[in-house]
Parts: C-alpha cells; structure tokens; sequence
C-alpha cells in the first residue's frame, strides 16, 4: 500500500472515530435527560402515594427507581413517561385504597389513563384539579366512595373518550360543562343524581362520538322530545332505575345503531312504544319492572337480531303472538310475572338458539305440547332446526322420515306459577339433551314415563313442586347425576325414600308435603333440606356442619334433641334455621347450644320438651326468631338470654314459665316485634322497661297472673302508633341462606289464627286474663294504628278514655269482665274498621253510641250491661218517644165481628204482658242480687260449652 492510501485510511478511520464519540455523548446526553424525567414522575408517584392509604399493602412494589415496573403504572415504550395509572380494586379481593388523592398527579404531563373504581375515597369529593390533566383520554372513578358535587372542570378534558363516575353518591345541577366533550365515546353515570338537571338530555344530545350512555338510577323525571338527534352513534342506552313522569320516546327511532336498551325498573306504562320496532339493529331489550300493559305488538317480531328479551314484572296480557317464532337469534327470552294467558305457542319450538326461556307467574293453561317431538309427522314438514330421523314403519315399504323439534340448544326452561295441567310423558323431553335447569313448580303437570326412563338430559336444577309424581318415589332421579337442586314438594308420593338417594350429591333439597314414610337413617351435607308435613318417624337424623336450613317440622320424629346437637364435631356447624315443631320430641333442652352461635331461626313449638330454657342458649347472639309454644318448658328466663340482641320474634306461649318478666326483655331486646308470653305463669307486674321496645308491634301476655296497672308508657310504641304500616321484610328470611317466613299464632276476635306472609301488618296488644288493676291509660289512645286490642277478665276500673275514638284502626276491642263504669264515649262510634266490640259484664251505663258501625253490631255483645240503652239494644232510653201502636179500624159492617175478637186479643195482650213480667222479668229488674245469678247461671252454661278465662 503506498503512501497515499495509507493517508486515506488514516483520515477515514479518524472520522469514523469523530463521529462514535459524537454519537456516544448524545446517547449519553439522552440518556441523563430520560433519567431526569424518569425521577420527577418517580417522586410524583411517591406523593401521591403518601396520601393514600393502602391497610390491603397494594402498593407494596412501589419501591427502587424503575417506577415503570410499579404495580399499576404503565409507561411508554419510547419515551418511557408514566401514561398510565390503574389502581382499580376487585371488590372480592378485601382492602382497598383510601385517603387523599395528590395534586403530585399534575406532575405527570404524558398520563392519559387513570382509573381508581372501586376503592374507598369515603367522603371525598371529585379533586377539581383533575380537570388540568388535560391529556387524560380514559377517567374511572365508579364506585371509589366519592360524594358531593361533580367538578365543571372535568369539561377542559377535551381528549376524554372514556368517563365513568357512576356508583358514588354525586350530583349535578348543571351539565352545560359536558358539551365541549366531544369526542367521547363511553360515559357512565349510574347513581349520579341528575334530578335537578334539567338539560341532562340536551347535554347528552351534543356528545356526537357517542357509542355508550349509562344513566341508570339518576333521579331522572322525565325525557323530553328531540327535534333533530346528534347522538344517533349510540349503540348502548341504559336509562333503567329512574322515576319517570313523562317520557316521549319517538326520537328513539333515529338511534339505528343501538344495540342494547334498557329501561327496565321505571314508571313506564301502556302500550310498548311503537318506535322501539324501528330499531333493527337491536339485540338486548329489557323493559322489565315497569306497568306496560298492552299486548306484545307483532312489530317487534322485525327486529330479527334481538338475542335477549326481558319483559317480566310488567302487566303485559293476551297471549304470547305466534310471530315470536320470528325471533331466530334469541338466546334468552323472559315473559315471567304478567298476566299472559292462553297456549305456549308452538313457534317457540322454532327458536333453535333459545337456551333460556322463563314463562313462569302467568296464566298461561297449556303448556309443554311444544316441546313435543312430532314424532308422528312426516317428512316434508321440518321445522327451522329440524334433524332427520330414520324410523322403521311396518306399513310402508321403507323408513319414515320424520321432523324433530323442540329447542334442542334449551339449557334453562322456567314455566313456574302458571295454571298449566296435563299429562306429560317421556317424548316431551326426548330432545332437550343440553337441558340443566328446569323450573316447573306451582302447575297441575301429571308426570307419565316408564319405571325404566332413562332421561335425555342432565339436569343441575330440577323443580316440580306441585305435579303429580307419585305414589311411587321417581326412580327415573337416581339418572341425575350432576343434580345439585331439587324441589318435589306436594307430589302425592306415599313411598319410603330409597338408599340410592341420599347419595345423591344435592345442595338443595325440598320434599315437603307428601306422604313420605319411614326413617331418616342420616343427612346428606346439603346446604338446605326440606323434610316437613312427611311422615317419618324414629329419632332425629344427626346434622352436617354443611348444613345451614333444616326443616323437619309436622312429622312424628321422637326421642330427645341431645343427639343431635350435643355429638362431637370437631368442624365448624354453619346452621342458622331449624325448625323440628310439630313432632313428638321430648326431654329437657339440651345445654350445648354454644355449638350453633350462627343459628338465626330456632322452631321447637308443639311438641313435648320440658325443663328450663339452659343458660348456652345465650350464645345465640344472631338469633332472630325463637318459637317453643305448646310444650311443657318451666322455670324463668335466663339471664344468659339478654345477649341475644338481635331477637325479632319471642313466641313462649302454653308453657309453664314462672316468676316475673325479667326487666332486660324491655332494655337489651330493642329489636323485638312479637313477644308472645300467653298462658304461662308469670306474675308480678308489667316491666316499665317494655317501653322501650321501639319496634313492637304484638304483645301478647294474656292468661298469666300479672298484676299491677298498664304502664302509661305503652303509648310510645312508635309502630303501633302509625296508621300506616309499612312492609318490613326483617320478618321474612328468604335468601341465599335461609328460605323461611316467620309465622306466629294470634288469637284475634277471639278466634286463634296463624299469621305468615301478613304478620308484619299485624298490630295489637292483649293482656287480658290477668289480675291488672286501675284505670286504662288515656296515652294507649295514641296508638292509631292498633289493630286489636284485648284486656278483657281483670280487675280495671274507671271510665273509658274519651279519646278512644282516635284509635282509628282498631278491628276489635274486648273491654269484658272488668269493673268499668260511666257513659261509653260516643267517639267509639267514628271508628270504621271496628267488626268485634265486647264491653259486657262492667258497669257501663247510658245510651250506646250512636253510629251505623255500632249499631249494626249484635246486641249479644252488651250482655250483662242492663243499665246501657238505645239501639241495637231493645231497651229505649228515658226521652226516646216510643211509636203509636196504629188501632185498625171497621172498613164495613162485614168486619165488625172480626172486629170485636181482634179487640179482645189487644186488650189482653198488656194484661199478659205485665202478669208475665213482674211474674218472671220483674224480679230480676227489681232485685240486682237475682240478676246477677241469673245471668252467672247463663256464663256457667257458656263456659261449659266453650270455655272461659277467668
């Protein structure tokens, strides 16, 4: 190589040195600038971490400098600045993040996504500087605790595509500020109140980009007309949960590419909308809760895309159109709880995609035929999801084709409370191979199949409550095995269970009344068991920890109830309902009820337990409803017992409890609203204490020996003052956990019934048959909403209050066997609802109140009260006028003779009158010591025939 090219290569490999120390600096000039940046968006991360708080330790990984790894935050692939931040919580997973949100996040220039839904900002309102993140394009802050007014200022996020606020206790007054928002595309806004926001339509109409508009429980009233529609983009619209008054829903028309509607759950009414059957895009429609109450227009049949109808808890009625076969994609069609009536069409049978179809709580009177296979039709007559079957038929010369319909993709049919009857056999079924769940309950279905049917199906859940299956017990059931719930209550089976069934791996159980016989050798670990109104017999089965409702109530089950609560278990007992009333148990109580602190229900009445309530029921601090009426039960009430706050209902009536009402029933069981103590022992006073029962609403003391006055106080029963009573569902246990509704037994016009579903509209007070004295308190008028009231067989005195007539509510009042006196107020006579009035054996006197509701009663109901007068009481009162007796007169000569014999029969009949009153009547008027054994000698003969309490 000569010179020159060594020169040349020289001054190259110098450049190519030149330009790798360049490119070396400004690599590591950049890279200083990104380790710059990368602090101050690490040390705005910091502070706002510091304001959280974080008891679940979320935020354990936020440590070290590479933030970008932080849990959480997400950064971007060149430039390596913080663009997201998601914080959001799984509501299953526990703690969540609270405390103060940083203005630390204003540091964070790039950040385009922040989403902190589902955590616990109590209290907090909206941060207002939120609006200057102005690169934000997607905002999440639902169901984060949030409260008070939304921030105007969210309005400068002009590059926002996604807002959700929904779920926090917000409001707006206001929703100008949204406009300018125009390219956003999903907003969320359930459970913002939106009642003062006159425009929110308005402001919803400018958003042009809009594909999602969640307005669910937002206080709306109303939906006003819309001349031209600018959001005609929206694909999901759900408008459920708001008061509607007025809406006018003929823009709907224009929303052409909606794809799901919702406005179930408002005050909808009449006829379905006729614009809704313009929208062909739709595939979700759910109108359910409202009052629609016309018919299902056969112009929804068009909207051939619809995959999910929800029309339930409406009051649709007619019978469901034959056009509904039109409906080839519906997956899930729900029609339950309306007033539909007439045949199941049989175009349902062409639904081939249907997997879930409810038609239960209607009217419908033939139900099933189309789910039958055809089986006798011939080929050329498919149906839209027909398959081809080759039969052998002995009358033509080859095989037979035949159509198969039936939903054959069916996995969930519910046709419960419907009024339909028939025979069903196996070829209703033969086709429903992917059936799971099948609710059938309340109809009049007679099950026909084979002792060898083998089902097509599978089923998870099975429900025929109310068919007729028996007598035999369905053998065809031990083919289920995948079967978690099953219902076959009222099915006429008058069979012994057999083994193969309590091997069954169910979580659901109900066979109630039948005639099912013999005994329980032991429980399955299923979560509910239904075994009531049976007849089995032998000692109780022994319980699963699994266990949480047990009832074997109205059997004949003997023996004690040790066994089975008192075994060893070393695992947890989740049960919290049991109820064994109506057998024949006997024994005291066993002492070992620390084992069953979940228990919520506790039934024991009408069988034949003695001994003391044991101190370990004190345990039972969930406890809710406790009924052992009707045994042999003595001594008094534990102390331990006080513990049990959470008692409801106390039904002890027909034992032989003894001692005084302790005072901590009044002061610790503050949420009781029936206490019945009838028909024991207890004496001593009424304790002050009751008063402070708040929520009582029936206090049945009747037939003990208490003594003292009514306590003033009982006029501060808040629920027995209100007119109004309101459904409160604490009586009722029906959930996941407990399927049970409180029952008590009350004897109301002196007839004893039993109250379930209508017991927390029930209102009274009976304390009669007692030794109570003094007068009857004028604050008990007060209690307008009383509807019975007893005090009938003491020892109280004075007049009635003249306010009783306030007592507006009142259906019966026994005021009988007492020493009362004066005049009855004439206000009694104002009250409507009164049908049972008994103030016999006092010492009333005067007129009775004048009023048609009085006088309409039977004079039977004042008996021993002879001083009382006016109607409906023959004796009239001094003043009355009494009525001429009109004296015929001779028409003609011809009448004369007839004449004199009739004035012979007059003027005898006062002579027979008086000889026969002061011969029989006249003592008894005269001497009081006459009258009252008289009318003893009549209550002795009374008591005899039906029984007294004094």
């Amino acid at each position: 190589m000569d010179r020159k090219s060594n020169r040349d290569v020289v001054v190259l490999w110098l450049w190519f040195l030149s330009l790798a120390t360049t490119t070396i600096q400004f690599s590591l000039s950049e890279g200083t600038s990104d380790v710059i940046r990368s602090a101050g968006e690490r040390r705005a991360l910091q502070r706002f971490k510091q304001g959280l708080v974080d008891q679940g330790n979320y935020l354990s990984s936020w440590t070290g400098e590479a933030c970008c790894s932080w849990k959480g935050i997400g950064c971007d692939n060149i430039t390596r600045h913080v663009v997201k931040i998601n914080l959001s919580r799984n509501p299953m997973d526990g703690a969540s993040l609270g405390g103060e949100i940083s203005t630390s996040l204003l540091d964070l220039k790039h950040l385009q996504y922040l989403d902190l839904s589902w955590n616990s900002f109590e209290g907090l309102q909206i941060p207002e500087f939120l609006g200057s993140l102005t690169g934000l394009r997607y905002l999440n802050l639902s169901n984060a605790g949030f409260t008070g007014d939304v921030p105007r200022q969210l309005g400068n996020l002009l590059s926002l595509q996604y807002l959700d606020i929904g779920g926090n206790s917000l409001n707006i007054e206001n929703l100008d500020w949204i406009s300018p928002l125009s390219i956003l595309e999903v907003l969320d806004m359930s459970w913002v109140d939106l009642s003062k926001a006159s425009n929110w339509l308005q402001g919803m109409n400018m958003l042009h980009s809009l594909s999602v508009l969640v307005l669910s429980d937002c206080g709306l009233s109303s939906i006003n007309p819309l001349p031209t529609v600018n959001f005609s983009s929206l694909t999901v619209l759900d408008l459920s949960e708001n008061p509607f008054v007025s809406a006018t829903l003929d823009w709907f028309s224009s929303l052409g590419s909606l794809v799901s509607l919702d406005l179930s759950s408002n005050n909808f009414h009449g006829p379905i909308p006729t614009a809704l059957c313009n929208l062909t895009a739709l595939r979700s429609l759910h109108l359910f809760n409202n009052s629609f109450t016309s018919t299902i227009p056969d112009c929804l049949s068009h909207l051939t895309s619809l995959e999910s109808i929800d029309f339930s808890h409406n009051k649709f009625h007619g019978i469901l159109p034959v056009s509904i076969g039109n409906l080839t994609s519906l997956v899930a069609l729900d029609v339950s709880n309306n007033a539909f009536e007439g045949e199941i069409p049989r175009s349902l049978g062409e639904l081939c995609n249907l997997q879930r179809l409810d038609l239960s709580s209607n009217k419908l009177v033939k139900g099933l035929e189309f789910l039958d296979l055809g089986a006798d039709e011939l080929s050329g007559h498919f149906s839209k999801c027909s398959s081809v079957l080759s039969v052998g038929n002995s009358s033509s010369s080859g095989p037979t084709s035949v159509s198969v319909r039936g939903l054959p993709s069916l996995s969930y049919l519910n046709i419960s409370g419907n009024s339909l009857n028939g025979v069903v056999s196996e070829k209703h079924f033969a086709n429903l191979t992917r059936l799971k769940y099948l609710y059938a309950s309340s109809n009049s279905f007679t099950l026909q199949v084979g002792s060898d049917w083998n089902p097509p199906f599978q089923l998870e859940i099975l429900e025929m409550g109310y068919w007729q299956l028996g007598p035999l017990f369905p053998a065809w059931l031990q083919t289920q095995k995948d079967l978690m719930g099953l219902d076959i209550s009222r099915v006429g089976i008058k069979d012994a269970i057999p083994s193969w069934f309590w091997s069954l791996n169910l979580d659901y159980i109900n066979l109630a009344n039948n005639l099912i016989y013999g005994t329980v050798p032991s429980l399955p670990s299923a979560y509910q068991i239904f075994l009531g109104s049976n007849k089995f017999t032998g000692p109780l089965p022994r319980i699963s920890s699994k266990t949480f409702s047990l009832d074997l109530s109205h059997n004949s089950f003997n023996g004690s109830l040790s066994p089975i609560l008192c075994h060893q278990n070393n695992e947890e007992n989740t049960l919290r309902s049991l109820d064994l009333s109506g057998n024949i148990l006997s024994g005291e109580l066993p002492d070992c009820w620390a084992s069953w602190t979940l228990l919520t229900v506790l039934r024991l009445q009408n069988n034949n337990l003695t001994g003391h309530l044991p101190s370990s029921m004190g345990s039972l601090l969930w406890l809710r409803s406790l009924h052992m009426r009707n045994n042999s039960l003595s001594g008094t009430l534990p102390p331990s017992m006080q513990g049990c706050e959470s008692l409801t209902v106390v039904d002890l009536s027909e034992n032989e409890f003894s001692g005084s009402i302790p005072m901590w029933v009044g002061k610790n069981l503050s949420s009781l609203m029936v206490l019945a103590l009838r028909s024991n022992k207890f004496t001593g006073s009424i304790p002050m204490e009751f008063c402070l029962l708040k929520s009582l609403q029936v206090l049945d003391l009747a037939y003990n020996s208490l003594s003292g006055t009514i306590p003033r106080c009982f006029g501060n029963f808040s629920v027995m003052a209100s007119q109004v009573q309101p459904r409160r569902l604490f009586l009722s246990y029906n959930n996941s956990a407990i399927g049970f509704t409180d029952t008590v037994s009350l004897v109301v016009k002196r007839t004893e019934d039993e109250y379930s579903s209508t017991l927390d509209l029930i209102t009274g007070i009976d304390l009669s048959c007692n030794n109570l004295s003094g007068e009857i308190p004028k604050e008990l008028t007060s209690l307008q909403g009383l509807i019975f009231l007893n005090l009938s067989v003491n020892h109280l005195e004075g007049q009635l209050p003249m306010e009783i007539g306030a007592m507006t509510s009142l259906e019966s009042l026994d005021l009988s066997r007492n020493k009362l006196s004066g005049v009855i107020p004439q206000s009694l006579a104002g009250i409507s609802f009164l049908s049972y009035l008994n103030v016999s054996y006092n010492n009333f006197s005067g007129r009775i109140p004048s009023g048609t509701q009085i006088q309409g009663f039977n004079a039977s109901c004042f008996i021993g009260n002879l001083e009382l007068c006016g109607p409906p009481l023959t004796e009239t009162c001094v003043g009355d006028d009494l009525p001429e007796v009109p004296i015929p007169g001779p028409a003609d000569e011809e009448d004369d003779d007839d004449w004199i014999e009739m004035k012979w029969f007059y003027m005898s009949m006062p002579l027979g009158f008086v000889i026969g009153f002061w011969a029989v009547l006249g003592p008894l008027a005269i001497k009081k010591t006459w009258r009252v054994a008289y009318f003893q000698f009549l209550d002795s003969m009374r008591c005899k025939l039906f029984g007294c309490c004094w």
